[in-house]
């Protein structure tokens, strides 16, 4: 096989890997280099250890005390997000209801259960919508902008675009961000001495509802008055604990829900419109024609807001807060931090979760997307869409599927349950029945027992180089 599907060897220390990446005795007696050099003019490391930023170690140059090298970092640790979900959606989250929770949270688990009852037919639109939720920069405008980031050959065009985009970005969490900073400021007045809760009270009553209009007029009262005012009480009381945190994300988020106002993106476009490449695409648009167009999005849309997330959402809160129990509140944890590593601005895929109960049997799927992945051809410059699947099904067994798809042509990799060996013939037979009535040319398949789960890293070497993300950082 060629190496189309592109699975590499995992990056040595990721996914638990590094116990079955020891040196052999003879690969250890050829490794003459010296590990920590006697240098005068500094003092050397009394473990023996490299620099965690040189290129040794086999961590291609990461340095893990870095926002990026953290996130690397939590990928390796966090447990399997398919296995702890296939349990709780397998058992119908049987322990959670019997645990005493909340009639509301109780509520949203017989809801979102309910949610999940769907038909083949229905799991496609399922499917759709989940995509379409994941990703928030889509449409024509975001198509262009796509090409424009291919065709450009000077840094300050690329930089801009990128720009535009995480103000863009902001700008559609602007509803979220305002919540959080309002839920913030209750933390905080509840954590204040009486008269000073009050104050605070009173300036947090001034900000207006959510609106692109109302976003400058809260921005002004946030830096002007509300900010200023904790900082004293901070300094006054010398509070160093848990007040000051909350303080210092109260301003983070209103550096965000700043940089998200209609103005700054409409002039991160003005900026653009003197490349020439850009000002091509959009030819004829003035920045008023861009506002206008901005005016009338639908951010709660445009940020993947959906039914079903906010019921999981809601569970997954009310587990974090043990109210689903002490003992499974760290799967509750878990989730919640596998969820937010998955969605990380470092992250390079696209990544969908599918909770779904088909035909009546309990199902867990993920799936992450590369959709501008290069050809595995040598030489060629066309590029491709790779996937990797992951379903658990209740009953059923563990599937593993990679897929590379180009022009009509898929490349396709299954590894399914053991239990399932005496019909290998049949998913060999049905996988290609169902790649012709989608009139889909199947190039090379494999079908193989359950190995080695594949790793996304693996699948996607992509991950560790940075490449096709945005600084979202203030």
């Amino acid at each position: 096989m060629s190496n189309i599907l592109k699975v590499t060897t995992p990056t040595v220390g990721y996914d638990n890997n590094s116990i079955n990446n020891k040196q052999t005795p003879a690969q250890q007696a050829q490794d003459l280099s010296i590990k920590n050099p006697v240098e005068a003019n500094r003092v050397g490391r009394a473990d023996g250890r490299t620099d965690p930023n040189s290129d040794d170690g086999g961590q291609k140059g990461i340095s893990y005390e870095s926002n990026f090298g953290s996130f690397v970092q939590s990928l390796r640790d966090l447990p399997s997000l398919n296995e702890i979900m296939s349990k709780m959606i397998f058992g119908g989250m049987a322990n959670v209801v019997e645990s005493g929770i909340g009639k509301g949270t109780a509520a949203d688990i017989q809801a979102f259960f309910q949610m999940l009852e769907m038909s083949p037919e229905k799991l496609s639109e399922f499917l759709k919508s989940q995509m379409a939720g994941a990703n928030r920069m889509q449409g024509p405008l975001f198509d262009v902008l796509r090409q424009i980031m291919g065709e450009a050959t000077t840094v300050e065009l690329k930089a801009g675009v990128l720009e535009l985009l995480k103000r863009y970005n902001d700008m559609s969490s602007n509803k979220h961000l305002l919540q959080n900073i309002k839920g913030t400021l209750e933390e905080i007045e509840a954590r204040m001495f009486r008269n000073d809760r009050e104050g605070l009270q009173r300036l947090a009553m001034k900000l207006k509802p959510y609106s692109l209009d109302s976003n400058a007029a809260n921005t002004r009262l946030l830096k002007e008055e509300i900010i200023p005012y904790m900082g004293k009480y901070v300094a006054d009381n010398r509070e160093l604990g848990k007040l000051r945190d909350l303080v210092t994300l109260v301003a983070f988020n209103t550096a965000r829900y700043e940089s998200g106002s209609l103005d700054s993106v409409v002039q991160a476009f003005q900026r653009l419109m003197d490349f020439p490449t850009f000002q091509k695409h959009f030819k004829g648009m003035s920045a008023k024609d861009f506002r206008d167009m901005l005016a009338n999005v639908d951010y709660d849309r445009a940020a993947g807001k959906n039914e079903l997330t906010d019921k999981l959402l809601n569970i997954i809160r009310a587990g974090v807060k043990g109210e689903a129990g002490i003992e499974n509140r760290e799967a509750f944890v878990n989730v919640m931090r596998s969820m937010l590593v998955n969605e990380s601005v470092y992250m390079p895929l696209m990544h969908v979760m599918l909770p779904v109960i088909l035909d009546g049997v309990p199902m867990f799927s993920e799936m992450w997307v590369d959709p501008d992945e290069e050809s595995g051809n040598p030489g060629s410059k066309e590029r491709g869409i790779k996937l990797l699947i992951k379903f658990d099904m209740k009953d059923v067994g563990f599937f593993d599927m990679m897929l590379y798809y180009e022009k009509g042509k898929i490349d396709m990799l299954i590894h399914y349950p053991d239990e399932l060996s005496k019909h290998e013939r049949d998913i060999r037979e049905n996988i290609r029945k169902i790649m012709s009535r989608n009139n889909l040319d199947l190039e090379y398949l494999a079908v193989e027992q359950n190995k080695v789960p594949i790793q996304v890293s693996a699948a996607f070497p992509k991950i560790f180089e940075r490449r096709n993300s945005i600084n979202v950082t203030i």
